[in-house]
């Protein structure tokens, strides 16, 4: 399999992202889903799915998120103290880390398949402790499930985000992840929201089933 990029590199940006978490969010009090949008948005995901070593490898977490920080508009306050690299945030990121690179996906791309930092940090305390290869297999399981989502499918053919769906339906955003991530089954919804479904994604509602 291709990797993303050098192994050599992989235990220091692992460390590093999961520092950056633990930093923003357990220390700072930023929102998880939001400072992870923060760092998409910085121009700096990027350049670590394409192996730059400044990010890679260069920085430690707490720099890292302070970098983030100052390009998205938001400065966070230097703290002292000591990293939890036993925390959910820390595990989150790291674990982020390495499916990234093993799965040779940027993070944008995982979070259109299903993968999103909130999805991951929810499995915490089922994941924190196994092998990393079930977060990996955790990872492939909701991307397989995410292809296979008639839901999905009539959104992307309609052209519409999740948001726009939640708009134009009227039905929560939250409730749309969780039909499209297989945590709710669109065969136990009611009539009145397959209908809307239907009428807004114009599909018939047996396709969506």
């Amino acid at each position: 399999m291709i990797h993303a990029y050098n192994h050599d590199y992989l235990e220091d940006a692992m460390s590093t992202l999961g520092a950056m978490l633990d930093y923003a969010v357990g220390r700072c009090g930023e929102g998880l889903e939001f400072f992870f949008s923060r760092f998409l948005a910085s121009g700096i995901a990027t350049q670590w799915c394409q192996g730059n070593p400044k990010y890679l490898a260069g920085m430690s977490g707490t720099e890292l998120a302070l970098s983030v920080a100052s390009r998205t508009g938001r400065e966070l306050p230097l703290l002292g103290g000591m990293i939890d690299i036993g925390s959910p945030e820390y595990w989150t990121g790291w674990t982020m880390a390495y499916i990234a690179w093993y799965l040779n996906m940027d993070f944008q791309t995982l979070h259109a398949r299903g993968i999103t930092i909130t999805e991951l940090y929810a499995r915490y305390s089922v994941l924190h402790e196994a092998d990393l290869q079930k977060s990996v297999a955790f990872a492939e399981g909701i991307i397989q499930s995410n292809k296979n989502n008639p839901l999905k499918k009539a959104r992307r053919n309609a052209g519409l985000t999740q948001q726009e769906l939640a708009g134009l339906t009227g039905i929560n955003l939250r409730s749309i992840r969780a039909y499209e991530q297989g945590q709710l089954s669109l065969e136990n919804a009611g009539a009145s929201t397959l209908l809307r479904f239907s009428q807004v994604l114009g599909c018939p509602v047996g396709m969506l089933l």
